[in-house]
């Protein structure tokens, strides 16, 4: 009789790469580990052109690429995370596309207020801010929805910065200045 040693093989190896991740997060908590972490999500259509995927598929592999790297900054005690998700020039696209992202970023907010999501595990308050109104009203909905069911998340904080300018010196003093607000609010 053949045994099927491929659940008991990977469980046991999906085991020793959790330990394996917790120790090096430990060693590397150990020095000083930043209050907060800000990046701009780019390239998920280059990652799917060349990969000859669908533009949808290389924005759905951002989002989880998004949160293995929250998951990381979390585990490491990192308490705030800016994510630069949607310029206004992403407006300019085609309009399926831009049509598309809209229900993409509906569909992932709302997979975020799921009980077993990373929001729950870790506490995490989540603001959105730029120009919302610029936003399908069902994306808005659902960004005022979380906010609200977010509210009294104390642990950690994602600010997600949507419908804002490209250029640099016209978003950065913007998403700096809105973070120390929202950060002060919360302390």
């Amino acid at each position: 009789m053949h045994k099927d040693t491929g659940g008991i093989t990977s469980n046991l190896l999906g085991g020793l790469s959790s330990c394996l991740r917790k120790c090096i997060f430990g060693i590397l908590s150990m020095g000083p580990v930043p209050h907060h972490i800000a990046f701009i999500m780019d390239g998920n259509r280059r990652f799917a052109k060349k990969s000859n995927l669908a533009e949808e598929i290389g924005h759905k592999a951002g989002f989880s690429s998004l949160i293995s790297m929250l998951r990381y900054y979390y585990e490491l005690g990192v308490k705030y995370v800016t994510v630069y998700a949607f310029s206004i020039d992403n407006f300019k696209r085609k309009p399926k596309e831009v049509q598309s992202l809209m229900e993409l970023m509906r569909e992932k907010i709302e997979e975020l207020l799921q009980d077993e999501s990373i929001i729950n595990e870790y506490g995490v308050k989540l603001h959105f801010i730029g120009n919302l109104q610029l936003l399908a009203e069902p994306v808005r909905i659902s960004m005022e929805k979380a906010m609200k069911v977010t509210v009294h998340n104390k642990q950690k904080v994602l600010l997600v910065c949507v419908a804002l300018t490209t250029s640099f010196f016209g978003a950065i003093p913007f998403i700096l200045f809105n973070l120390s607000l929202y950060i002060n609010k919360i302390i």
